[in-house]
């Protein structure tokens, strides 16, 4: 990594490499059959193997040397807890960040392709402290092309800015936030605005707490609340989620998440059935075996309001219990 910094010519550059194998199994379930789904005939209902493989390098911009960049680049495998099916990972590469940064002394630009900033957990499970997403992230933007201007206004961080919410039909979607800290809480508000007639035109409005008052135990806490534009009135949803990773000691921890996530009557946001709601519980205990390589399991409950979940062709269910397993690298 020393040899590659060399190269970049720069010491304040970052460089992440993350390998991960895993394993989902989801219980009380027949694999391998159609099912029918919403009116829809979808096989695949397997559990699932699958991995990430990344490379990411990134300079941050500062007062002294004004230029930044990122690249990020690598498969896609981004399981989300109570979805299905569990997706299979991405055997192709992909670009996911790719922008460069101009600071000046009154405020900074990043332009290109680049990282959300609603929500509460990141897009990759090395990246979190549990294997599986919530449901909440499955209803956000993640990655989108566009341009954002950010700011430092006293204690305040603001931004706004305008992308293609990561969709090919040509329209724009604006994006906007404001962040602070104070008392060992940072806090951050944020909303994202697509067009109206957008393939996805989902508006979030999303409030996000870190909560620092446990030196083992940080804590986040957010809300997203959804407004869907269509014929008659909008579909809504909301949702609100606690996560947070105790510190044992040096080597042991143990993630954990719980959520509750609500469609009005004819929203579906959350790939759980329309109207439906949920609770979500997840935990995840974690070992290190040094610096660079990991090893954790999972297991999560989800409990649905109405039936929704596969369980034989002609049986649905309203919860579903699924473990995981990871295996890790990151650099």
């Amino acid at each position: 990594m020393e040899e590659l910094k060399q190269l970049l010519n720069k010491e304040n550059v970052q460089i992440d490499i993350a390998l991960t194998g895993d394993y989902l199994y989801t219980a009380d379930r027949k694999d391998s059959v159609y099912f029918k789904q919403d009116n829809k005939t979808e096989d695949g209902y397997e559990d699932q193997f699958g991995y990430n493989a990344f490379i990411g390098v990134y300079k941050e911009a500062t007062q002294n040397d004004p230029i930044g960049f990122g690249l990020g680049v690598g498969n896609e495998w981004s399981p989300v807890v109570g979805n299905e099916p569990i997706p299979e990972a991405d055997n192709q590469f992909k670009i996911h960040e790719a922008y460069i940064q101009l600071k000046t002394d009154s405020f900074e630009v990043e332009a290109g392709r680049i990282l959300t900033n609603v929500g509460g957990e990141a897009p990759f499970t090395w990246q979190n402290v549990n294997i599986q997403r919530g449901l909440l992230w499955s209803a956000e933007p993640v990655f989108y092309n566009g341009v954002r201007v950010s700011a430092d206004i006293e204690n305040f961080s603001v931004y706004a800015g305008v992308n293609d919410a990561d969709s090919s039909d040509g329209k724009m979607a604006l994006e906007a936030g404001i962040s602070t800290s104070f008392d060992r809480i940072d806090a951050a508000l944020n909303i994202f605005v697509p067009d109206s007639d957008d393939e996805n035109n989902t508006r979030v409005y999303n409030l996000t707490l870190n909560l620092n008052y446990f030196e083992r135990l940080p804590l986040t806490f957010y809300v997203d609340y959804l407004d869907t534009p269509q014929e008659g009135s909008d579909a809504n949803g909301w949702g609100a989620a606690l996560l947070g990773e105790y510190k044992v000691n040096d080597k042991v921890s143990v993630g954990g998440r719980v959520e509750y996530v609500n469609n009005d009557g004819d929203g579906e946001a959350y790939a759980i059935g329309v109207g439906n709601n949920a609770w979500t519980f997840t935990i995840t205990p974690k070992y290190q075996v040094n610096k660079y390589l990991y090893i954790r399991g999972e297991a999560s409950y989800v409990d649905l309001a109405n039936d929704y979940y596969p369980k034989t062709e002609n049986d649905k269910k309203d919860s579903e219990f699924r473990l995981g397993a990871e295996i890790g690298f990151v650099f």
